[in-house]
Formats: C-alpha cells, structure tokens, sequence
C-alpha cells in the first residue's frame, strides 16, 4: 500500500471463522482498533474435517484484510508422527494465507502474534526467512492453570523469547506468563470495547422486576454456570422478583436440562443461544446487573462490556477484570463459594438504586476504547521497529 501508515500482520492462533465464528473475537477488536491507524491484514489457519477440502476465504472487514485458510485435519495412531503431520500441515496453511495477504498488503513492517500458540511457529518462521519482527498479545488462561504439554512448554518459551515484547492483556496473566518462566519486556494493554455500540443509555422505565444477566461460552470448568444455576434455584427459594437470562455460543441445551433437573421456575430464567456484539448489547442495556461465576479468567471482555452500559457486576475473583471490582462498580465473591453468591445476589437486588452508573460507564468508556488501545499498540509498534 503506498502510504505513510505502518504495515501490520495480525498472526492469530484463535481467530472469527465459519466453523467458530466467535472464536478470538477479541483478537478481531483489536486489529479492528489497529486498522484506525494502520494497514492491518489478519491471518488465520484451522483445520476441519479430515474429508473436506481446502477452503479459503480473505475479505476485507471493518479495515481489516481477513484470511482464514482451511486444511484437512490429521489423524493418526502415532503421536510423534501426528504431532510432525499437524505442524507441517499447518505451516503450508499459514504460509499460503501470508501469501494471500501479501498481495492485497504488499509489505509488512511488523508482526503482531496473538496467542503464543501454535502460530507463534509460523512467527518464528517469518522471522528466520524474511526478518520479520514480532510482538506477542496474549490471551490464554493456560498459562494460569500450566495445562501445557512438554511439547507445547518448549515451543512457548521459544516464542516467546523470540517476540520484541510481550503484551499480556492483564496484569494477572503477566505474573502467571512470569511465574511459568518466560522473561521479557511486558506491558499490559487491555481487550477493547466497542464504545460506540457499548454506550451507556439511561433507563427510561425502570425493570418491573430484576433483571439479571449471564453471558458466556457456557463451558461449565471454566464458567462455572452450574455454580450459578445452583444459586439462582436457592435465590428461587427466598424471592420471585427476578428473572435471569443466560447467553452464549456453548451447550445452552445442557443448561436448560441442568435448570430443570433443578426445578427452577420457567418465569424466573431464560435461555439465549449466541449472540452478536450488537445483541449482546442489547441484552446487556434491557438488564440491570451482570453475573460471572468463573473458576479463572484473563481478562473477561463481558465485564468491560457491562461497565461500558453501567451495569454493576457480581464476580468470582479470579483474575482479568475480576480483580477490580469494587464497592463502586459490582461485588466481588470467593470463585465456587455458592453461599457468597447468593448473599451478593440478594444484596445487589436490595441495593441496585446506590450505584452510580454513569460514572461506571464513563471510568470504562475512556480505558477500553478503540482509540485508546490503538494508540498504545502504535506507540509500541514504532518503538520496536526503531530499535530492531
């Protein structure tokens, strides 16, 4: 592209596709909130079905030249030689998307790598053969549980020693990436919101009743919503003046049966399968406080989501955002402590009219915009192609 603006590669391990198509959404924010200042072209590849054949789809989105190669899946019986296989496989499938994407973009000044793995390997491979430099975003929780592989332990911290720097999305998962043995330059730089669509409007009619909201990728080792449903069924027990609305793109069928294995009341929960920004949005504005119960987070986008519209939001601690709530902004609970919940739940019910919730809207709005987060990626990206 013949302009002054940076050329940059959005190299993604997780990325929006037709078989997930929310999958690293939040990685698709930030080359949106990128592509404000610079040309950004974000490269993908998965595998499918080992009966399909290769797909290819690159399109220009919201500034941003997507491409997401598709690739036959390998299976086999040996594990050394399927590990060989997948990582071959997947190379070509990188390397064909990077071609795509050079002939829309034509150069690239710099590397952005989101999720160490396994695209960091194409990473380490744009950088011995073309000299391309890298950072790294990171998202993954598991670094906070250590569920890595021997494998996968040693291709992380080669990567990752490799990137010019890393930018974790929260200061929890920097002490984790720090505490798993990985040294380098960190800076902290959040997940975005889309302000424009994430903007706090006043209720011009109260709720008749509470309205509670849970939003998320439902799987319940990470989430937690068996947690919750447990304690919407006590809440259940005590008042009637409330109704609480699940969402999100897991198993919604599983908590349906779980609520009714429960006997909890039909009037008093609802159901959504996934949901658009834009619905969730709206699900979030029709609410008045936001629930999240999980065993361990990064950085939960929804929570700066809520705090974007003014919703005041019950948390498990347990890192990312849920490390700051505040008596301002929601309650915070012990992650599994059901008894917490409730006691929070029936708190904030009694309680809802003390939060001041323009002023959660206006503190989130300025912190996690596009703006603001472009910027402080573009500062980084200049300084570290100087100083390579």
């Amino acid at each position: 592209m013949k302009d002054n603006k940076l050329n940059i590669l959005f190299l993604a391990s997780w990325y929006p596709n037709k078989v997930m198509p929310f999958n690293g959404n939040f990685i698709q924010q930030h080359a949106k909130a990128v592509s404000r200042h610079c040309n950004v072209a974000a490269i993908h590849a998965l595998p499918v079905a080992e009966k399909s054949k290769e797909k290819i789809t690159a399109k220009w989105n919201n500034g941003v030249y997507e491409v997401v190669v598709y690739y036959a899946k390998i299976n086999s019986n040996t594990p050394i030689l399927s590990q060989y296989q997948k990582g071959k496989e997947q190379q070509k499938a990188y390397i064909k998307a990077y071609e795509i994407a050079l002939k829309e973009i034509k150069s690239f000044n710099l590397v952005h790598l989101n999720v160490v793995y396994p695209a960091g390997l194409f990473a380490l491979y744009l950088n011995k053969n073309y000299n391309l430099p890298f950072i790294l975003t990171e998202h993954w929780t598991a670094f906070q549980k250590d569920s890595f592989t021997k494998l996968e332990k040693y291709f992380v911290k080669k990567i990752a020693k490799k990137a010019l720097m890393i930018c974790p999305v929260s200061e929890h998962l920097k002490t984790a990436m720090i505490a798993f043995g990985i040294e380098n330059t960190f800076k902290v730089i959040p997940n975005v919101v889309d302000t424009d669509l994430f903007k706090f409007k006043p209720k011009v009619t109260p709720n008749k009743r509470t309205e509670i909201l849970h939003i998320s990728n439902l799987k319940d080792d990470h989430k937690n919503v068996s947690g919750i449903l447990n304690t919407i069924k006590k809440l259940s027990l005590e008042r009637s003046d409330f109704c609480l609305t699940i969402a999100g793109d897991g198993d919604i069928e599983q908590c349906k049966e779980n609520a009714d294995t429960l006997n909890i009341p039909e009037d008093l929960i609802k159901f959504e399968g996934e949901k658009t920004q834009k619905e969730v949005a709206e699900l979030m504005n029709k609410s008045d406080f936001f629930i999240i119960f999980s065993n361990y987070e990064t950085f939960s986008i929804v929570i700066a989501e809520a705090w974007a519209l003014g919703l005041p939001v019950i948390s498990s601690k347990c890192g990312g955002l849920t490390e700051e709530i505040n008596i301002q902004n929601g309650i915070s609970v012990a992650p599994k402590n059901e008894k917490e919940l409730l006691n929070a739940i029936l708190h904030m019910m009694d309680n809802l009219s003390k939060y001041n919730l323009h002023d959660i809207a206006a503190k989130t709005q300025d912190r996690f915009s596009f703006n603001k987060v472009s910027k402080q990626f573009l500062e980084i990206y200049n300084n570290t192609i100087v100083k390579n």
